[in-house]
């Protein structure tokens, strides 16, 4: 059984806009539906999107449906509109593409709006979106933080917690595999330890006597009998993670373990009796390892049981602020005041490293020991540096805007909304807000492994926007490295 969240591709259950951030959040709705007939975005208590902030225009932006894709139009704001970090006054919305008006920044998706709605970037949880007098704060995990995409996860392997089958967490390295684990065991109510093997930490020639452990005098250097991990970990769950780096040797030895609960250690004549919930996981595509002999097909199908795909930080941005606070707490550092420039810089970066990524921001932060406030230069250089063509203006924005809606400004946070117009481009570079068609982005792929960070360079582009371009053609990153 396969768990997996809905992609763009499958019919939508709503089309809205989320919200990643904004300084007075706990004004806002976590997420807003929009209507294909078109709705208006503003400050205004009658606009369709009512949104509480004096940085906005009182119609600020208008989102619909035309020719069969979806479209942001600027209505003419003195503030103007961002999308995916360029002054617009239109531009096409796909799934995920970040939109900013005045300080408040959103996602578009293309389904779930309503399911969103539930979740503020807080961590707080409504039972009814329409009733701010329902928040509040969700105590269903105590491990896992995230809002709607998480906690959907989350329910799923609460579900089979204290069930026998075996699990697979698939998801790119820094997701969250273990902490997801974890929370697996917590929850299956085993009496035994949760312990954890990095198959692809263990040279081929240990791997038999670390899963299976050994008796005194196995081998040469064997001074005393050795516990292996399966043992240690009886009547609880062992995690093998990096399971797709597993040797194909040991993944037979393996298979015959889960087939029989037994195990014999080395230089050992009997079997001996193991209770072990199994739960594997890997950033690896296990598909293409069996079609390649490099996983065996029977013990991926004992793993994968019942499995899950953690989504990557990209991808579920509205968990940002519920992550810095956690990270910063498990770090000593229980106050934490983010401000919009950090955030800003957070929301525009595509975290190719995830969590880990996040959770490095916050360790060097922690360690600094500047006070509470959480602020631009304690972002990486990477995504300080990225952040110099925040605000550029697009070919688009050049146009006259519309002359309805027109207000005064308030001035956005310099440091959130600094920009350096005309950066330089790639020789290669596309022009502005046009994209490669889906036989020139495999082109590239195959002519730079699949390193997002060489193509991103190549077209001039941001890895986010190739990750976008990525999930719109359907390609599998693993076919090119």
């Amino acid at each position: 059984m396969q768990i997996h969240l809905p992609t763009s591709r499958r019919a939508s259950s709503g089309a809205g806009i989320v919200l990643l951030y904004a300084p007075s959040y706990e004004q806002f709705r976590p997420a807003y539906t929009v209507s294909a007939s078109g709705s208006v975005i503003g400050r205004d208590p009658d606009a369709d999107i009512y949104i509480p902030t004096r940085t906005a225009s009182r119609q600020h932006a208008r989102i619909e449906r035309r020719g069969g894709v979806w479209q942001l139009v600027d209505l003419g704001g003195r503030n103007g509109t961002l999308h995916n970090g360029e002054f617009v006054t239109e531009a096409v919305l796909a799934h995920l593409d970040e939109i900013r008006i005045g300080d408040a920044i959103f996602k578009f998706v293309e389904h779930d709006a309503e399911a969103y709605a539930h979740y503020r970037i807080d961590g707080a949880y409504f039972d009814d979106p329409d009733s701010p007098a329902d928040v509040r704060p969700r105590t269903s995990t105590s491990r896992i933080v995230g809002g709607y995409q998480s906690q959907r996860l989350a329910g799923s392997l609460r579900e089979i917690a204290r069930s026998e089958l075996s699990v697979l967490i698939l998801g790119e390295s820094g997701t969250g595999k273990e902490i997801f684990a974890q929370q697996l065991h917590d929850w299956s109510g085993r009496r035994g330890p949760l312990h954890a093997i990095n198959c692809a930490a263990i040279p081929v020639a240990l791997v038999e006597g670390e899963l299976f452990g050994h008796q005194r005098g196995a081998f040469s250097g064997a001074d005393r009998d050795r516990v292996g991990i399966l043992r240690a970990a009886h009547q609880g769950t062992l995690l093998l993670d990096e399971i797709g780096d597993m040797p194909v040797e040991a993944q037979a030895k393996l298979l015959r373990v889960i087939q029989t609960k037994e195990i014999t250690p080395l230089g050992a004549a009997q079997p001996e009796q193991v209770d072990v919930r199994i739960v594997a996981a890997t950033h690896r595509d296990l598909d293409a390892l069996q079609q390649t002999g490099a996983f065996r097909a029977d013990l991926f199908a004992r793993l994968n049981e019942f499995s899950i795909t953690l989504p990557p930080l990209r991808e579920r941005k509205e968990d940002v602020l519920s992550l810095c606070t956690a990270l910063a707490r498990r770090h000593g550092r229980p106050e934490v005041r983010p401000t919009m420039a950090f955030m800003a810089g957070l929301l525009h970066h595509d975290f190719p490293y995830n969590v880990r990524e996040l959770e490095a921001i916050i360790k060097r932060w922690a360690a600094a020991d500047r006070g509470a406030e959480l602020d631009f230069q304690d972002l990486s250089d990477e995504i300080r540096d990225r952040m110099k063509t925040y605000g550029s203006r697009s070919s688009a924005s050049l146009l006259p805007p519309p002359d309805e809606a027109r207000t005064t400004p308030i001035p956005e946070d310099p440091a959130a909304l600094s920009a350096v117009e005309g950066a330089y481009a790639p020789k290669g570079a596309l022009p502005p807000r046009t994209s490669p068609d889906e036989k020139a982005l495999r082109e590239l792929l195959v002519q730079q492994r699949g390193n997002i960070a060489a193509v991103a360079r190549e077209l001039g582009r941001d890895r986010a926007q190739v990750h976008r371009w990525i999930r719109r053609y359907n390609l599998n990153l693993d076919e090119y490295r």
